[in-house]
């Protein structure tokens, strides 16, 4: 009887510690299996990433690209409906994360403290939507939909989910009552584009304040399946024990890791001596939230050629212009900003640094401010 509750509990740690995590390769296989067109598509994807890396080898000057945000909240309860301080948090989590300011990136060790990368990319809850109309960047649904799995329901309003805004101008990131195992999916890139192109996130796994769940309530589920939107791998190659994630300075890695390992892990992974082992705390994995801290300089190189040959209207927009950011909305619910003016009393629809700028209200107060470059 003992023996037999020692297995019990062994094949119940088993089953906890083998969560997927991320479903994007579920995800990605369907999509190739069920879309004839997206399947050439990414078969082209490796090859004309390692072009566009080859022929833009790194330049010292940054180059800082802003991806425009738009989270569709698909809610049935209240804690489902989280509040835009929950949202704004997760937009925080990825600009530090991205832009490697994150404050424990003291936990990268110390080999590979010189490949970790900031990524130069930023993002913003969009302020302009599909029409040219003011918008938060946050959208609410309500819906009597259960727990959406990995089909179409949770992309399409008549199916209880939410219409994507234009895939080629926003990140869509869907947060909603994600089933049970799940903390999130993404669509990897492509020339082929369809509709529900972005992230889908649970709930409870997005953000660092609110309605959250441990041990992933830091925000790096979104990290990690932007990773994925922008064409990153697992580290240990995601399709299979020991494969390519198509990153150079990422080591070998025989499976994913759970929970927040000790380092070093796994020195002898994939039949190498690697004294370092396996880089666990990589945003790719399947660690804890707080056991996460870098990507490469490989992994930044692949999101960049991503973002330049697949979702390239990304480079330039101003759809992150023009209106009141999240944060001083909150501040200020009660007016709405009706235009921005110079001194001359001329309208201004782009942003312009170290000018002394208007910002006229609807309740008829005025901001002076200076974007200092």
């Amino acid at each position: 009887m003992k023996r037999i509750l020692i297995l019990l509990l062994a094949s119940i740690s088993l089953t906890i510690n083998a969560q997927e995590r991320c479903g994007t390769e579920a995800h990605t296989k369907s999509m190739i299996k069920n879309n004839p067109e997206y399947a050439i598509a990414r078969n082209k994807v490796n090859t004309q990433t390692e072009k566009w890396i080859k022929n833009n080898p790194n330049h010292s000057e940054k180059t800082i690209i802003t991806i425009p945000v738009v989270v569709h909240v698909v809610w049935k309860t209240n804690n489902q409906n989280i509040s835009d301080a929950q949202i704004q948090s997760q937009i925080d989590v990825l600009n530090e994360d991205y832009r490697r300011t994150n404050v424990d990136k003291i936990n990268t060790p110390n080999v590979w403290q010189s490949i970790a990368a900031d990524c130069e990319i930023e993002f913003c809850l969009a302020s302009i939507d599909p029409n040219g109309n003011p918008t938060t960047g946050i959208e609410r649904t309500e819906t009597a939909h259960g727990q959406f799995g990995m089909n179409s329901d949770i992309h399409t309003s008549t199916s209880g989910g939410a219409d994507d805004w234009p895939n080629d101008d926003y990140l869509n990131i869907w947060v909603c009552n994600i089933q049970s195992g799940l903390l999130g999916y993404a669509s990897p890139p492509s020339n082929w584009i369809g509709d529900g192109d972005g992230l889908v996130i649970g709930y409870q796994y997005f953000g660092t304040e609110g309605v959250l769940q441990a041990p992933y309530n830091k925000g790096r589920t979104a990290t990690h399946e932007i990773g994925h939107w922008l064409n990153l791998d697992h580290v240990w190659g995601g399709w299979g024990n020991c494969g390519n994630d198509q990153v150079n300075d990422t080591p070998k890695q025989e499976t994913e890791n759970y929970s927040c390992p000790a380092f070093p892990l796994h020195p002898n992974a994939c039949n190498t001596i690697n004294a370092n082992g396996d880089m666990f705390m990589n945003y790719m994995d399947y660690t804890n939230d707080a056991c996460m801290n870098l990507f490469t300089n490989g992994q930044k190189n692949r999101m960049l050629a991503a973002i330049n040959s697949y979702r390239s209207n990304m480079l330039s927009h101003n759809l992150c212009e023009g209106s009141l950011g999240i944060s001083e909305q909150m501040k200020n619910n009660n007016k709405r900003l009706i235009k921005i003016v110079d001194i001359l009393g001329r309208t201004i629809t782009e942003k312009q640094k170290n000018t002394p700028l208007f910002y006229i209200y609807d309740n008829g107060s005025v901001e002076k401010k200076i974007i200092i470059e």
